[in-house]
Order: C-alpha cells, then structure tokens, then sequence
C-alpha cells in the first residue's frame, strides 16, 4: 500500500470537490477553502474559526525538537488487568491499563435510551440497538469515502494493529479479515462488540484517555469518528507515538469536522440547521468534549513528533445535492446518517448541559430533519483523513 505521499511532510490540502483517491492524495499549499464562484457569500456555521494549517517549515520545526517526550502522560499510577490472557494466541495484545469489572460498567436509561457509563462518567451518545446500528451504518459511510477501503496510511508488513474506540467492531472484523496475518486488538469503553469474530482479533474494554500500558507496540494505530468522545487529544497523539513499534509504523485518523458549511449562501445562518451545530458547539464545549479539533490534528501530530502527515478533505453533503455521483452518493449516505442519528448525538448533551426537555429536542429535531432533506440547501461537512509516520 505504499504511496507517493509517504515522503511528504505536514501540509493539509484544501477541500475538493473531486478529491484524489488515497493512493493518489498529493499534498498542496495550505489554504483557506475557496467559496463558490456564483456567489461571495459563502458561509460556515458556526462563525468561522481559522482553518489554515501550520506552515510546512514550523511543522517540521516542531517535530524535530524533543518537546514531544517532555508532554508525556503521567503513567505513574498503578492499575491492575481483570483479563485473563489464558491460551489466546494472540494474548499478548492484551494491556495492563485500566482494563473494566463489569460491575463498574453501567447501564443508564435516560429518555427511553440506554446509556454506557464508566464509574461517574457517561457516553454522550446512547449505547442501544439502534445506536448500534447506526453505528454500523456509519462505519459504511466511511468506508465508500475512503473508496472503498479501511486504511490509507502506506502501511506495510503489519504485526499488530490496534482500533482505537472500536465500537461496534466492524471495522476491526474487516480489517482483521483483511490482513490474516497480522494481530488486531480492538479497545472501547462500551462492551457492545460480537463474541464470533476472526482468530487474529480480540477486544478489550479499555478507557484510553487513561495511561496506556500495553505489553507490546503496534505497527498501525486506527482511530475513527472519536471527535466528541477524547477531551484530550494531544495526549492521545503523544501515547499512541509512544506505543508505534518502529519508524515506519503509522497512526491514522478519520474524522469529521462538525461546522456545517455552505459555498453559495443557500443556507440561512438562522436555519435549524445551523443553529443546531451552534448549539452542538456550545454543549459539547461546556461538556469538555470538543466537537472542532479534527482540523487541528495535522498540527498535534506534529508536536508529537510525527513526521510524513499528510491530510485529505473529502466533502459529506448533507443529502443528494451535488451533480458529482461520488458525492450524490456520500450524499445519500450522509443524509440518512444524520437524519437518523442527530436526534441521538443531541439528547444528552441538551438535556444534561443546556437543560432543554427531551420533548424540546425532540421537536427541533423535526426541523432539523426538515432542512437535512432540502435539496435547495447546498450545505455539507468536511471530512478529514490524516495519518502521520512515527520517524
């Protein structure tokens, strides 16, 4: 899987209406997202925040001085495994971190959803079978935008892999089905994946916010759609370094960037539709889980000490709009995502943080829904895939 792109440094390119394949993504000169030639009103909702990504020659400043190591996690406090290694042939995955009792893993009901909790602390979105099966349907989304492949890194020769917040564990079975001959370890806080899966896979219920202790490296670490879920991810780029087994080893991220936007002025800044990621921002912000950090990921990579970052911009419209069939068909996907989900990523956060009824939420979703089907609205998210090499 080896590309061109493996001998870039850090350089984010600009969103493209018709973006290169992974194996064909070329760095370009950072910068700013054009708005359509139809019209100067292009608009991002919320306010727009500055997108441009941190020049080439301060990237490379940053990741060849040793600041990096000096940011390392407080991996000081004792814990102890509850898992039994017993004769899996791939036990040594297994990690010494803070590894879940059941008993410590709660089942709440809020709003006629169930909810996955980790001692005090709660999942934003709800842990039910419909959830599950969005979340599968998701895991789909990304895939047709990755053409219809797992990764994009140029990883080579894998050993061991591991899925970061593996969820329902689809993409781990795939891509375990996908490299027999490597070891996949898949790690969530929510205890919700399958018992059947390939030989060369297992799964841990882990929090990997905490210090991370496990007994072996990792050639390729995998972390998908977690925006909203890590509270500190340059903490999170720093241990997965850590835990890379060599220079050519990659860690790899596909994330949306949740500010909707709009090129030519056909979404109103007052819709519900903007005004729900308005809203989205201000919860999740107060909660401590930002919803915006995927477009600062090139640079936290980079204070990390990754070298080789390269990342892409694939646009998610909100429905079928666009006249490209590719992104008719992310489209598609797309909208039936959010349609069906965004009730669930907003019932918490309102009700927990702005106080809103669940009634309340219920009904502006209604709206939201509404404009999610507006063909006359030509809004959409961008979605980032960046992954950098360990040097």
């Amino acid at each position: 899987m080896a590309n061109d792109a493996e001998n870039n440094k850090l350089t984010a390119t600009a969103p493209d209406t018709n973006p290169a394949t992974p194996a064909d993504a070329a760095p370009t000169s950072p910068a700013k997202e054009p708005s359509s030639a139809s019209s100067p009103t292009a608009t991002t909702f919320p306010p727009a925040r500055d997108d441009a990504p941190v020049s080439t020659a301060a990237a490379a400043a940053v990741v060849t001085i040793a600041e990096a190591e000096e940011l390392q996690p407080d991996d000081s406090d004792e814990v102890d495994s509850v898992f039994d290694d017993g004769d899996s042939a791939i036990a040594s995955l297994h990690s010494s971190t803070t590894s879940l009792r059941d008993e410590l893993i709660l089942q709440v009901k809020e709003h006629g959803r169930q909810y996955q909790g980790y001692l005090e602390a709660k999942y934003v979105l709800p842990m039910d079978e419909q959830e599950l099966e969005r979340l599968d349907f998701q895991c789909h989304l990304v895939w047709l935008t990755l053409d219809k492949q797992h990764s994009t890194a140029p990883i080579q020769n894998i050993q061991r892999a591991l899925d970061v917040g593996c969820g329902t564990g689809i993409w781990a079975i795939e891509f375990a089905d996908e490299h027999p001959e490597a070891e996949v370890l898949g790690v969530d806080l929510a205890p919700v994946q399958p018992q059947c899966v390939p030989p060369n896979l297992i799964f841990e219920v882990d929090d990997l916010e905490q210090p991370w202790n496990f007994t072996q490296r990792f050639d390729y670490i995998h972390c998908q759609l977690m925006i909203g879920a890590f509270q500190d991810w340059p903490k999170f780029f720093r241990q997965s370094r850590e835990f890379l087994a060599g220079p050519n080893s990659y860690t790899e991220v596909h994330d949306i960037d949740f500010f909707i936007r709009c090129d030519d002025g056909t979404l109103p800044p007052d819709s519900p539709l903007a005004k729900w990621h308005e809203l989205m921002h201000d919860a999740a912000n107060k909660a401590g889980f930002p919803l915006d950090a995927i477009n600062r990921v090139p640079d936290m990579m980079a204070e990390a000490g990754y070298v080789d970052i390269v990342a892409r911009q694939v646009k998610w419209p909100i429905n079928t709009w666009p006249r490209d069939p590719k992104h008719k068909e992310l489209g598609k996907w797309a909208h039936e995502n959010f349609s069906w989900g965004c009730e669930s990523m907003s019932l918490a956060l309102f009700t927990r943080v702005l106080r809103w009824s669940a009634d309340e939420v219920r009904i502006f979703m209604a709206s939201v829904r509404k404009d999610l089907r507006d063909r006359r609205l030509h809004a959409y998210w961008n979605f980032w895939v960046v992954y950098g090499r360990r040097g």
